[in-house]
This record gives structure tokens, C-alpha cells and sequence, in this order.
């Protein structure tokens, strides 16, 4: 099966979760499959913690331009 093909059969695997109900909306998942299709969730992510570590990220890149503005200003 090609690598796209892969990608595709472990969306529709969790697609099947969140209609099992075994996902909660607004949640956003990772998971990995064995060989033999089983799943495990590597990390779980609600909207709100991923709303938190975009923020993280950006104010990160903003002392980082700060920084190098001030290295060209010198």
C-alpha cells in the first residue's frame, strides 16, 4: 500500500472513532497503529491546549525578530 494510501486507511480508522463515540469533539488526536491495525493514542489535544501552545510559538518567534533586530541595529 503506498504512503498515501496508509495515511488515508488511519484517517478513516479515526474518523471511525469519533463516530464510535470514542472521541470527543473539539479534541484533536495522534495516534499510531501496529501491524495489526490496532490503535494507541500517542497524544490528545483539545482545542484549547493547542490554541496555548500556538501562542507559545508565536510570542517565541516575536523575542526571536526582537533579537535579531537588535543584532542588525548594532
Amino acid at each position: 500500500m503506498s504512503d498515501f494510501g496508509k495515511r488515508l486507511d488511519e484517517s478513516l480508522k479515526q474518523v471511525a472513532d469519533f463516530a464510535a463515540g470514542k472521541a470527543k469533539p473539539g479534541t484533536y488526536r495522534i495516534t499510531k497503529y501496529d501491524d495489526d491495525g490496532n490503535p494507541t493514542v500517542v497524544a490528545d489535544f483539545s482545542e484549547e491546549v493547542l490554541a496555548q501552545i500556538d501562542a507559545e510559538v508565536a510570542a517565541e518567534r516575536e523575542a526571536e525578530m526582537k533579537e535579531r533586530a537588535e543584532t542588525q541595529s548594532i
